[in-house]
């Protein structure tokens, strides 16, 4: 039997299991939390038909949602789980804080959030603190369906770590995990910490201006120099929490001596900032093997370059 704990955050795998095995009634539920638990917009759900209450973690509100079956293997292969949650429909929003469930789905917030499962024991209705509950399965959302009345998720267990693919992603002289590495400051400036920007009118979904604040306010970026990294809006922005790899950067000239630093980024925006939105960049990290982490194997060629 898998490790129950209670209320108190103590074990209570031994009278979880005596409780089983006295031929009591069982009511068992389960308890979902999407994202993370400091995370204001995290989601805690359970099945069960009232709000249950499991101090580890939190109360759990009841929905509409079920899950695939859980599989146990043995060895390193990546077990992948089905859920579909069918949440209440809400107003559409123009913002990521305003929109609906449906809309951050379709947008795709939800990739890459975690999923937390566990499945508690009660022996009254209600009663999620007794016995507690354990672990049922863990992962990350891979993909995001849509559908009428629904929205599907398919979670990779956390395994899905050691699904590195080999030579793409890791052998070659300008992999990906090297070049995306978060946190990278304007390394050809001899900054050393992250450039932090406000918006400024007009910006639109692919096309954003900005002052900067920090590490030197008012500066104007170099062309280019934020080329290939990515910007990240911060908590309290109209666009908390998105973000996209940058195009291309440069200086606008706004007339009268005022100056903006203007961004072009791939994937647009599903809305346009709104002035006063924050957002910081990180840069590309330098591929090398003099800077660390590489992320690479020296000595060995890029793929395209094999005969």
């Amino acid at each position: 039997m898998k490790q129950c704990i209670g209320g108190a955050g103590t074990d209570t795998t031994a009278a979880a299991l005596a409780f089983l095995k006295g031929g009591n009634e069982v009511r068992l539920a389960d308890l979902y939390l999407l994202g993370e638990l400091e995370d204001p917009n995290a989601i805690w759900v359970t099945n069960w038909e009232s709000p249950l209450t499991w101090t580890p973690w939190g109360t759990f509100k009841p929905t509409v949602i079920k899950r695939g079956t859980v599989t146990t293997k043995i060895g390193l292969e990546v077990a992948a789980l089905d859920v579909t949650w069918s949440p209440k429909l809400g107003a559409f929003g123009q913002t990521v804080a305003t929109a609906n469930f449906y809309q951050k789905a379709w947008l795709g917030l939800y990739r890459n959030w975690k999923v937390r499962i566990w499945r508690t024991i009660m022996p009254t209705p209600g009663d999620a603190n007794t016995y507690g509950a354990y672990e049922l399965f863990g992962g990350r959302v891979a993909q995001t369906e849509v559908v009428r009345g629904a929205i599907k998720f398919t979670v990779n267990s956390f395994l899905d770590c050691v699904n590195e693919l080999v030579p793409p992603n890791v052998i070659e002289t300008t992999n990906i995990l090297a070049g995306y590495s978060g946190a990278t400051s304007v390394l050809a400036d001899s900054e050393t910490s992250l450039p932090q920007f406000t918006v400024v009118a007009p910006s639109s979904t692919t096309n954003i201006l900005a002052d900067a604040t920090s590490p030197t306010a008012g500066k104007i970026y170099g062309l280019n120099k934020l080329r290939f990294g990515y910007m990240y809006f911060k908590s309290g922005s109209t666009l908390a929490g998105a973000f996209s790899a940058i195009a291309q950067n440069s200086d606008f000239n706004a007339g009268g001596g005022v100056h903006h630093n203007q961004f072009l980024v791939y994937a647009p925006f599903p809305w346009a900032p709104s002035p006063g939105d924050t957002f910081y960049v990180s840069t590309q990290f330098p591929v090398d093997q003099a800077n660390s982490p590489y992320f690479g194997f020296p000595f060995v060629p890029a793929p395209e370059a094999a005969v």
